[in-house]
């Protein structure tokens, strides 16, 4: 029963919403897949408030996504505690905007996150966005869904019903499925960093890395769009992250065309380093203690993006002036499902090729991923397990004062109980910058105790 009236309070807020957009006419852009979404959506956002000043452009910042989450977002409902109280305020104001609300944007990017089936089709009844970005498929919710091409076909329906243009990850093999499936205008794109095929990739990533400056790391990288060719510095970090930004541009150049009539002089606009602001815990580079660089990216976690953060460590290991050791610390990846074990043991070969030393928390990486580096051959000296992100925080500050090398600190797990973010807090140079990691409110850090 509980369930059921959920259900219809979320039909009730999604036929709000709806309405809401088609009333206004507002134009849509739709982010879905297994990860990236959040910093893919941040990234065209941003770009779009550079690009087009005039226009009233709107993302929430918060990681509201699904079918309770996409409705707050386009009411533009900032604060949401679970609560009858709660409930009854947000429908009530919800109603009100729906009927007598004014336009309060021009252009809304929007997350159509899953994590059961037939979810999608539910977003797909309150919206179905005029431009819409596949990222990548992984097995993250494979607890509900059984397996990755289950989660792939349900997350394909937001291509397959948007409106006017879709873009694909080529790198991604459900993307490339759909290259010649869909009836509208798709553009692809890349996020390996190789020679690409792909209508928009990258390359020549050259990361700089100044620990006192005010944005830690530049890179310089060329992009291709559609033939094009440009150059350009960003503070984002990670080759997914400079293929969102190849599709931020051309979505850029879209919207200019179609709302000013002309071209976007991309030189100009690339003139000035482009700087963003993710979310927290999303790839962020910190000044640590004791010389050491903290890479925190602990939001969440998959085994895809868990492979490619460490591919990120790399690179930034390579472009520091300094030679530094990598230290890899890693909590559970979670809702996997059948393939909890499979996906922990598979990252142990990643893990040999690229750590020195490896911290581990939770249950699953002590008992698949630290028995197979025992297995592999990967020393025992230099892997230790614990229980709790306090104790990681208090191994690894102790060990960067004991230790004669610098080092980097990759930090990377999934939510709930994990909360590694708490490790790195006890880790920064700068106390202060502990406002800038994920989970940090009230609400969330009493919920941590």
């Amino acid at each position: 029963m509980k369930t059921k009236l959920l259900f219809q309070y979320y039909r009730f807020l999604g036929r709000c919403a709806r309405h809401y957009l088609q009333k206004h006419q507002i134009f849509t852009i739709g982010i879905n897949g297994s990860v990236g979404k959040t910093s893919c959506r941040m990234i065209i956002h941003q770009t779009l408030e550079k690009a087009l000043p005039e226009q009233r452009i709107y993302t929430s910042p918060k990681n509201f996504n699904g079918e309770l989450g996409m409705s707050l977002s386009i009411f533009q409902i900032e604060n949401w505690t679970p609560s009858i109280f709660t409930m009854i305020q947000v429908g009530f104001l919800v109603f009100f905007k729906a009927l007598w609300g004014q336009k309060a944007y021009d252009i809304i990017v929007l997350e159509y996150g899953i994590d059961r089936p037939q979810e999608m089709e539910f977003l797909l009844s309150i919206n179905k966005p005029h431009i819409g970005v596949f990222t990548a498929i992984d097995a993250v919710h494979s607890e509900q869904f059984g397996n990755p091409a289950e989660i792939a076909r349900e997350e394909a329906k937001m291509v397959k019903y948007t409106k006017e243009i879709a873009f694909l990850n080529l790198d991604d093999s459900y993307a490339q499925q759909l290259v010649g499936t869909l009836g509208i205008d798709r553009l692809t794109y890349q996020t390996l960093g190789y020679e690409s095929q792909a209508d928009l990739h990258f390359s020549d990533e050259k990361l700089q890395i100044e620990l006192e400056s005010e944005h830690l790391a530049l890179t310089s990288l060329q992009v291709y769009l559609k033939k094009q060719t440009y150059q350009l510095k960003t503070n984002l970090l990670g080759k997914p992250n400079y293929g969102y930004l190849t599709v931020a541009l051309v979505i850029a150049q879209i919207l200019v065309l179609r709302t000013k009539g002309k071209e976007l002089d991309m030189q100009d606009f690339l003139a000035e380093p482009l700087i963003f602001q993710l979310q927290p815990g999303r790839c962020s580079l910190f000044a640590g203690k004791e010389g050491s660089v903290l890479i925190d990216s602990t939001y969440n976690a998959s085994p895809l993006s868990m492979r490619k953060l460490i591919d990120t460590a790399i690179m930034i290991q390579k472009s520091l002036p300094k030679k530094r050791k990598l230290m890899l610390v890693l909590g559970d990846m979670r809702e996997l499902g059948d393939l909890t074990e499979k996906e922990h043991r598979l990252l142990a070969a990643y893990v040999q090729q690229t750590a020195d030393f490896v911290l581990l928390l939770g249950t699953s990486m002590r008992e698949f991923l630290a028995d197979e580096l025992k297995k592999i051959g990967f020393p025992q000296e230099q892997v230790q397990c614990y229980d709790s992100a306090a104790a990681v925080g208090k191994a690894v500050e102790q060990f960067l004062k004991s230790s004669e090398e610098e080092w980097i600190l990759l930090f990377k797990g999934s939510q709930n109980t994990i909360f590694l973010e708490e490790a790195v807090k006890m880790l920064l140079k700068n106390p202060s910058d502990a406002k800038l990691l994920t989970r940090q409110s009230e609400w969330w850090l009493k919920r941590k105790g």
